[in-house]
């Protein structure tokens, strides 16, 4: 790979809506080097640690791109200019991209962007480069003929918004009547479907430079994302090397030369049917959950470090980071995590932890008299676990000593009287 070495001051815009440590951003960029603008929501401005700051602007939301787009320009007037955009959530990419277009700064553009945020658009394109994925179509338009016709499909059929994450408005849909009821309910053009396939679920993580990878590491879900939506556990435990993980990374490096990923992080979802793997969705960022946390204590490496570095354009920092990472790819380690879903309209009081896992080495958990309000997502949640060890089986085992011995206390909301409540979940 070749990567040519600049420092030069740079005049770099950040949209951020987050208001935890990931809005640490002086981590990444060097505010003293680089004018940095930030949009931000007001919980996210109140975030930012950096000590020299040249402009905030602040919106109720990120949702209407006209406040974004007017928040921008008087960002660019405070800078003079915009040399780099940097976003970082799965949900501003598009925006970010329409941006960059708008106001010509070099990065992600629209064309490509739509390829990892639009499910019916990325199955196509990987349909068509001969990989196998779930037969599907766009609600908008079922008889186009870049998918199938929904009356040949079999259900089981999955309805999923077509830039949604999270598994955030996902359904299953067993039969022929509940999808004719369904279908009024639903704004179509934001919809997709496809049929479900049986079988097991992985994700393959990591980041590429100059279309090869420089590290990159599969995975097992322990339920699915559907189903942690659902309110059961989620875990993932990373493959040790061996025949299916070398499949599960072939088939994730013809997936992403597909969709024309050339440099950047990913986080791809990957069916084991009983035949062969099939595609399931892709994101062109960073991995959610404890996926980033693993990469950065088992290798030492921090996914967001070096995607801010490639899009704020610091070359010699995005080179030595990508060494680092490249070095650290042959490490051994292996690692996994467990999540337990928000039990809302509940209040934590406290929690046992389970004792003798060897593997586990991280525990996070909510305040205690914390609310659950359903808007923890992946991170204020009932519980959340991370595991290191020398084998895929050690954290498995792990995995399932935790489901078996973690007690946790509740309270309900209004009398804030405790119960207590085992864990003792079928992971299947």
């Amino acid at each position: 790979m070749t990567i040519s070495l600049s420092s030069k001051s740079r005049r770099i815009v950040v949209l951020n809506r987050w208001s935890d440590d990931f809005a640490a951003y002086h981590r990444y960029i060097d505010h003293a080097v680089h004018d940095v603008a930030y949009v931000c929501t007001p919980h996210a401005a109140a975030a930012l640690r950096a000590s020299r700051i040249i402009h905030i602007e602040q919106l109720p939301d990120f949702g209407d791109e006209d406040a974004l787009h007017a928040a921008v320009r008087a960002c660019s007037s405070a800078l003079g200019g915009i040399d780099r955009l940097v976003a970082l959530s799965e949900f501003d990419l598009m925006a970010a991209a329409r941006l960059r277009n708008s106001f010509s700064i070099p990065g992600d553009l629209p064309d490509a962007v739509v390829r990892f945020r639009d499910k019916a658009v990325m199955k196509y394109a990987v349909v068509t480069a001969g990989l196998r994925a779930p037969r599907f179509a766009a609600l908008e338009n079922p008889t186009s003929p870049d998918a199938d016709p929904i009356d040949t499909m079999r259900f089981p059929l999955i309805v999923k918004p077509r830039t949604g994450a999270a598994s955030v408005g996902v359904r299953r849909v067993d039969t022929e009547a509940q999808f004719n009821a369904l279908l009024p309910t639903l704004p179509l053009v934001e919809y997709e479907c496809e049929e479900y396939i049986e079988g097991t679920i992985y994700h393959v993580d990591g980041f590429v430079v100059d279309g090869a990878f420089v590290i990159a590491r599969a995975s097992r879900y322990i339920n699915t994302c559907l189903e942690f939506a659902q309110g059961k556990p989620l875990g993932s435990v990373m493959l040790d090397p061996g025949p299916l993980n070398d499949a599960l990374l072939a088939f994730a490096d013809a997936s992403l030369r597909a969709l024309a990923l050339v440099n950047g992080p990913f986080h791809l979802e990957i069916i084991r049917g009983p035949d062969a793997l099939y595609f399931l969705e892709i994101g062109a960022r960073v991995g959610g959950g404890e996926i980033p946390f693993l990469f950065r204590d088992l290798y030492g490496i921090d996914l967001f470090a070096l995607w801010v570095a490639q899009q704020s354009g610091d070359e010699a920092c995005f080179a030595e980071q990508t060494r680092a990472a490249f070095a650290a790819s042959t490490l051994r380690a292996r690692g996994g995590f467990l999540m337990l879903p928000e039990p809302v309209g509940k209040v934590f009081v406290g929690a046992q932890l389970p004792q003798g896992i060897a593997a586990l080495y991280e525990t996070i958990l909510p305040k205690q008299h914390h609310v659950f309000d359903g808007a923890g997502g992946y991170d204020t949640i009932l519980a959340r676990f991370r595991y290191r060890g020398a084998s895929e089986h050690e954290i498995a085992v792990a995995i399932y000593a935790t489901l078996r011995d973690f007690r946790f206390t509740l309270a309900e909301v209004a009398t804030l009287a405790t119960f207590e409540k085992g864990t003792r979940h079928d992971p299947n």
